[in-house]
């Protein structure tokens, strides 16, 4: 009679491969803060401060919307809304400075 022989064993199993260790390679964490900062110096540009809050919420977000189209951040659209609130901030603050200087001016 013919020997048989046992199926060969399942190859092992596919580990998906190791990520590049940060800061090597990859988006810079520095310039994803300018995302950040921009949004939240919009923010605070209509909360309380104005044009003083509103004026770097440009500027940052402008920076951010930079470094997204260079590849080296990932969160540009942060840095859009954060450019969109720092105008809306500023106007809303310079209307509220003229209205304020205005008033007292009577």
């Amino acid at each position: 009679m013919s020997e048989v022989t046992p199926p060969p064993p399942p190859p092992p199993p596919s580990y998906p491969p190791v990520p590049p260790p940060p800061g090597e390679f990859g988006p810079n964490a520095s310039k994803n803060n300018l995302g950040v900062w921009a949004l939240v110096l919009g923010i605070v540009s209509i909360l309380c401060c104005g044009v003083l809050a509103g004026v770097p919420a440009i500027i940052l977000g402008l920076n951010s919307k930079k470094a997204q189209a260079q590849g080296l951040a990932t969160n540009g659209n942060l840095g859009n809304v954060g450019f969109i609130l720092g105008i809306i901030g500023s106007v809303l603050g310079t209307i509220g400075a003229i209205y304020n200087i205005s008033q007292f001016s009577n």
